[in-house]
């Protein structure tokens, strides 16, 4: 990684429940204390701390507790917005962007799981639906970036939504599903023009 490069992971404080970005860089309004006292392997873990997996871990010279990113951001594009304002000042963003990519981790199925399991499938349905929501309301606000081939959004459609955070074995599965996704013509044709925009020329 580049000395300078920009980088955060998102965690929820579990004193606030509020979704706080811990960074690689200082910022104006910022975790700075945490920035000069959270190592890179305590950031992973935070932002990963999936409750139904992991206990909560306490970092920081106070001993702040944070659980997963994902319980209050599944798709952190507007945190992406967010900071990059942040870092480049007040003026509007859509003139310097050259490209935004986001990349879903598949879209998941919205069938419930049987109810007595402590209403877990709605909570999942709920936040299945909660990414593709943030996506899509992130292309309207942002409709020039749009509009003009600098937003692109890629995320698997199906062979995803029945494999479970804790199901690392199915990578097999995983890498067909991915690779039937890629190899239809119309997200080839996208992941071409993404490119193209990313390197400055037309596809």
């Amino acid at each position: 990684m580049q000395a300078n490069a920009h980088s955060f992971v998102c965690a929820t404080s579990k004193e606030t429940s509020e979704t706080v970005c811990l960074t690689s860089y200082k910022t104006p309004r910022g975790n700075n204390d945490l920035l000069n006292s959270v190592t890179i392997w305590e950031a992973c873990r935070a932002t990963s701390a999936a409750t139904s997996f992991f206990d909560p871990i306490a970092v920081g010279r106070y001993g702040e507790q944070f659980v997963d990113g994902a319980t209050g951001v599944n798709n952190p594009v507007r945190e992406v917005w967010d900071q990059a304002q942040l870092a480049w000042g007040p003026e509007p963003l859509e003139g310097k962007v050259k490209c935004v990519v986001s990349i879903g981790t598949g879209v998941p199925s919205l069938k419930a799981f049987r109810d007595d399991v402590f209403n877990i499938g709605q909570t999942l349905a709920a936040i299945a639906t909660e990414t593709e929501q943030t996506a899509e309301r992130f292309r309207r606000e942002r409709g020039l970036l749009d509009s003009t081939g600098r937003y692109y959004r890629f995320n698997v459609a199906r062979g995803l939504e029945d494999i479970g955070l804790e199901e690392a074995k199915k990578v097999k599965e995983m890498a067909a599903a991915t690779r039937r996704y890629i190899s239809s013509q119309e997200v080839h044709r996208q992941m071409q023009a993404c490119a193209g925009s990313i390197a400055g020329r037309e596809c």
